[in-house]
């Protein structure tokens, strides 16, 4: 019987990762306090995760005998490809990452609860199986890790970037659909889910919206956390004048 989505070998998988996150990340920020020790760790995972993507995109060429396939045709997979580039070759909060982070979070984090091509083979481990795990799983990680570090900080000043990277990703798509003959890329003519209307016409406005709702929640709570350090100090101060 082949693997099934929540069967016991994707919930193993979940929990595994888990654990092997919570402890690890707890770890890292107790003990890696040093810039350089935190860049190290970043891009070692950086590495990891691009080994890992690879490792997907040419067992998918193998299964589909298609050289072509290497190319990366989802979000979830050119994320985990520029996610992988930024950190290993980019400076810490570099512009990238302010795309980039955003898709990879989402969609490595949905595709985790729900990896609809966990089936496609009698092995769990069956090459394209494993490896969509491991990269999802990893470019998961290594957006926790990167704001646990202070690698990247959201900001709602960056969301031009958002804008630019969607319309990359989409001129490219167009360019595979069009140009290399791929039959969909980046769910421009078909849905991520067959059967459901969900294509990206779909997906990126809902996703702009939560986008949107996440950059106006974080900035009332800084500010609320500002004006708490500020009514802090200011009565530091009054206890200071006060005393004889």
């Amino acid at each position: 019987m082949n693997p099934q989505i929540f069967g016991w070998q994707h919930l193993t998988f979940l929990a595994i990762f888990i654990v092997i996150s919570v402890i690890s990340l707890y770890f890292i920020k107790r003990y890696a306090k040093s810039t350089k020790t935190q860049d190290i760790i970043v891009r070692c995972v950086g590495v990891l995760l691009f080994a890992c993507i690879l490792w997907n995109r040419i067992s998918i060429a193998i299964r589909n005998g298609n050289a072509l396939i290497l190319i990366p045709d989802t979000f979830c997979g050119l994320s985990s490809l520029v996610l992988s580039l930024a950190v290993i070759f980019g400076k810490r909060n570099n512009n990238v990452l302010h795309f980039v982070l955003y898709v990879a979070f989402v969609g490595d984090l949905l595709t985790l609860c729900y990896p609809d091509f966990i089936g496609q083979n009698i092995s769990f481990f069956y090459g394209a199986t494993i490896s969509g795990l491991l990269h999802h799983a990893t470019g998961l990680y290594l957006c926790i890790l990167l704001y646990l570090v202070h690698w990247f900080t959201p900001t709602y000043k960056k969301w031009p970037n958002l804008v630019i990277g969607f319309m990359a990703y989409i001129t490219f798509g167009t360019f595979l659909i069009h140009v290399l003959n791929f039959g969909s890329a980046f769910y421009i003519n078909s849905p991520i889910l067959g059967g459901t209307p969900l294509t990206v016409w779909v997906i990126a406005p809902v996703f702009g919206v939560g986008y949107a709702l996440y950059m106006v929640a974080l900035e009332l709570l800084r500010r609320r956390k500002k004006r708490e350090k500020q009514v802090s100090f200011d009565q530091i101060i009054k206890i200071i004048k006060s005393e004889p």
